[in-house]
């Protein structure tokens, strides 16, 4: 995955992760969390922790959508901290077809491992993400 806090691997492991998570690979996905991670919909007030709420998580969201779409718009990155802010446009797509387009901004806090330990997200809408 890369060296945890340079300025590389922070700039690129959020589009990594959101490819996965776009594919819907489970097990992808949760290889970018260290065991212990916690993920945050603070918009939403809900939070998950460890490989276990994340998965409950991501099965829940998979299974949701047809299409799930993350492009990212912005990124801030503070190598010093190991974190990283992202801004994405999210035309995901129901099981029904109809569109749940989405703002969110996602903010990583990333290990010296370069796993993601804390991931804190703010969605501009009502959140496709549930527990």
């Amino acid at each position: 995955m890369g060296t945890g806090h340079d300025r590389q691997h922070l700039s690129t492991a959020p589009g990594a992760y959101f490819d996965a998570v776009d594919r819907k690979d489970m097990e992808g996905t949760l290889a970018f969390f260290a065991p212990d991670a916690t993920f945050t919909i603070q918009s939403a007030h809900i939070t998950f922790e460890g490989h276990d709420g994340l998965r409950q998580l991501f099965e829940n969201f998979f299974g949701d959508y047809s299409h799930i779409e993350h492009t990212i718009t912005n990124i801030v990155v503070d190598e010093a901290a190991g974190k990283v802010s992202t801004e994405q446009s999210c035309p995901h797509v129901k099981n029904d077809g109809s569109l749940d387009h989405v703002i969110t901004c996602n903010f990583f806090t990333v290990d010296e491992a370069g796993l993601f330990t804390r991931v804190i997200v703010w969605i501009d809408g009502v959140s496709p993400l549930r527990d």
